[in-house]
C-alpha cells in the first residue's frame, strides 16, 4: 500500500514519463448540465449560485457570517441581468420577504457599496428617495420582494433588524484532462 498521495503521483509520473501520451487540463467555469452534481444548499440561478434564507431571520452581521460559514457571501447586485433573474426568481416563488443585501456604507456614511466586492452600487435599483439613513441609522441595505407588483428595489435599514437573507457562492470550478 502506497502512503496517501503516493499512488496518484505514480499514475501521474507514469503518463508523464511516456512519450505515447499528451495531457492536457481545462478549467472552466460552473458545472455542466450534462453531470448528475447536487449544488445544495445553492440554487443555480442564471449563471450564479444562491442560497436564499426564508426561514429563519438574522440582523446584517448574523446574516454576513451565516454566508460566509457556507463559503459565500451576502449577494451583490452586479448586473441588472443578475438583479432581473433573481427578482423573477424569487416573484415566481411567490414569497413575499425582506433580504439583506451586501449593500452598506459602514465605511463612509453615503457611499454604499457591496460589501463582499469594494464595488459602488451603480445600479438605479433604490427606491424612491432611498438611501436616507433615516434617524442617522440605516446603513444596511435590504431588499423588499412582495409580489410581481412591488417596487422590489433596495432601502438602506438599521443593520439591528432581523431579516431573511440572500448568499451567493463563488462560481465553482470544473477542472478536467485530456489524454491523447
Amino acid at each position: 500500500m502506497f502512503p496517501k498521495g503516493t499512488a496518484v503521483l505514480a499514475c501521474l509520473g507514469f503518463f508523464s514519463l511516456s512519450a505515447a501520451y499528451d495531457i492536457t487540463s481545462v478549467v472552466e467555469d460552473g458545472i455542466p448540465g450534462s453531470l448528475n452534481i447536487s449544488t445544495e444548499p445553492f440554487v443555480r440561478i442564471g449563471h450564479g449560485y444562491y442560497y436564499i434564507e426564508s426561514k429563519v431571520t438574522k440582523n446584517w452581521y448574523e446574516a454576513y457570517e451565516s454566508c460566509r460559514r457556507m463559503n459565500a457571501d451576502l449577494i451583490a447586485f452586479e448586473t441588472i441581468e443578475e438583479w432581473d433573474l433573481i427578482r423573477q426568481y424569487i416573484v415566481d416563488l411567490e414569497v413575499s420577504n425582506i433580504y439583506w443585501t451586501a449593500g452598506n456604507d459602514l465605511g463612509n456614511e453615503g457611499e454604499h457599496v457591496w460589501h463582499s466586492t469594494g464595488e459602488p452600487l451603480t445600479l438605479n435599483i433604490w427606491s424612491p428617495g432611498e438611501p436616507n439613513n433615516k434617524e442617522g441609522v440605516e446603513h444596511c441595505d435590504e431588499v423588499w420582494y412582495g409580489g410581481a407588483r412591488a417596487l422590489n428595489l433596495l432601502n438602506d435599514k438599521d443593520c439591528s433588524f432581523k431579516l431573511h437573507f440572500i448568499c451567493e457562492a463563488p462560481q465553482p470550478k470544473i477542472a478536467s484532462f485530456i489524454i491523447w
